[in-house]
């Protein structure tokens, strides 16, 4: 009986998980904003991907430590699908 009561509640919190995916899909699939993300990048000479982060103090954090050790100048950490992108100057 247990498990039959587990099983209920995992599939109605799993509907309830797929039904929230579809509704921010539209949202997160706009592949035009992405492209022109990186080109605003590219114009402001953060041209220099330097990789993915989940989390954006994670990405603030390894982009100031390259400020820090002098390897780049300037970062930005710009919103990707599911990750934040690295961008900086060199």
């Amino acid at each position: 009986m247990r498990a039959r009561t587990a099983l209920s509640a995992f599939a109605a919190l799993a509907a309830v998980g797929l039904g929230s995916l579809g509704a921010a899909a539209p949202a997160v699939a706009a592949p035009g904003a992405a492209s022109h993300r990186m080109a605003v990048q590219a114009a402001d000479g953060l041209d220099v991907h330097r990789g993915k982060y989940m989390t954006l103090g994670g990405c603030q954090t390894a982009g100031q430590q390259g400020v820090d050790r002098g390897h780049w100048d300037r970062y930005q950490c710009a919103e990707g699908t599911f990750f934040w992108n690295l961008w900086t100057n060199r």
